[in-house]
């Protein structure tokens, strides 16, 4: 009966130690991503923006790294505005999607970007 009993607690003691050691491994794999999370900003760029001028500007800004452009060709754009169709925000534009290391304050690079006479629209993503 002794061994019976030592054999159950022994296999609760196992189970919660496994669940234990499973959990503290989540926990601090969350916090890894939680710290290597980068902020992603989307930059709607005016129709007459230049994108590699535009790109070289935004690269100048610390701490901040492009991640994918969107790039329309101009007459095509110029082609499809003339439209102007409905019920759409406007997917021709030009977009640049940077990312920005949770180090540095988003709020001033965010500013910043807003300031910028050749873009159009700043957002978080």
């Amino acid at each position: 009966m002794n061994n019976k009993l030592l054999f159950t607690v022994a296999a609760i003691i196992l189970t919660v130690g496994i669940l234990f050691v499973f959990t503290a491994a989540g926990k601090a794999k969350g916090l890894n991503l939680l710290f290597s999370k980068q902020q992603e900003i989307i930059i709607t760029l005016k129709n007459d923006a230049d994108i590699d001028v535009s790109k070289d500007i935004i690269l100048k800004i610390p701490q901040v790294k492009i991640t994918n452009i969107k790039y329309r060709d101009k007459e095509w754009s110029k082609t499809v505005n003339k439209y102007d169709l409905p019920n759409m925000e406007n997917p021709f534009k030009n977009e640049i999607t940077v990312k920005i290391n949770t180090k540095t304050n988003g709020n001033e690079i965010y500013k910043k970007l807003k300031e910028m006479d050749f873009i159009e629209n700043v957002q978080y993503r």
